[in-house]
């Protein structure tokens, strides 16, 4: 089960950073036509940070319950 655990918690850190980089190019793009922008990045980073915690904590529990409900249907003798 920790094995299932840790890929699922890998895989939901890989969506993270993908679903969060491509979050902060959008705003940066945006950001970078307007006047007025954060006189920092440490915002985005911030989000990135959160948003990439919250999927792997996500990762981790989809698999575990997918592992829990595997075991509890399955049917091999």
């Amino acid at each position: 089960m920790k094995r299932c655990i840790k890929i699922g918690a890998l895989g939901g850190f890989l969506a993270g950073i993908i679903v969060f980089f491509g979050y902060a190019m959008a705003s940066w793009w945006v950001c970078s036509s307007l006047r007025e922008c954060p006189g920092s990045w440490v915002p985005y980073l911030v989000i990135f940070a959160i948003g990439v915690a919250i999927f792997t904590a996500l990762g981790s529990l989809a698999a575990a319950i997918l592992r829990g409900l595997y075991e509890l249907t399955r049917v091999d003798g």
